[in-house]
């Protein structure tokens, strides 16, 4: 062999070699009927917490520190944070709400939970516009959302 031939061989087998782990990339997908791409399964979850421990442990804790925007107005940035971030654990807390064994029905639990969600995303945009109006004002969505369904499915308010 010359000298010339051996890099153009060995630029060869690598060129194969790369083929080969491309070609073998490509059969990995999985494909979904129609030819299309097969979106990954997400994972079952469980619920571990009851629905009162979802609400003692986030649901309650994160409201309050929207409803006392309306005691004392965030000062800086880190208070405007905490505002956000609760009002994002509020809306995540409806999600946690929404898994069995936590949904009580499928219609006016689901319901109820989403308009907590709807409402917890407000108070969050309005903390990041700093504009504590905007605040109370999805604080009290938050309000009327929790009283309307405490009113519906706790058994101390039943019938209120």
């Amino acid at each position: 062999m010359t000298q010339l031939s051996q890099p153009i061989l060995l630029t060869r087998r690598w060129l194969l070699g790369l083929t080969v782990v491309i070609s073998l990339a490509g059969c990995a997908k999985q494909q979904a009927p129609g030819g299309q791409e097969a979106k990954p399964q997400a994972p079952a979850l469980e619920a571990i917490a009851t629905t009162r421990q979802v609400m003692l442990a986030m649901t309650i804790p994160s409201s309050d520190v929207i409803f006392q925007v309306g005691n004392a107005a965030p000062k800086d940035d880190a208070e405007w944070e905490k505002v956000q971030a609760n009002a994002a654990v509020l809306a995540e807390s409806a999600n946690l709400l929404m898994l069995a064994p936590r949904a009580v029905d499928s219609a006016e639990w689901a319901n109820f939970s989403k308009a907590l969600i709807t409402s917890a995303k407000a108070a969050r945009q309005a903390a990041q516009a700093r504009d504590v109006d905007k605040v109370l004002e999805a604080g009290n969505q938050v309000y009327e959302v929790c009283d309307g369904c405490h009113k519906k499915y706790m058994a101390a308010r039943a019938g209120e």
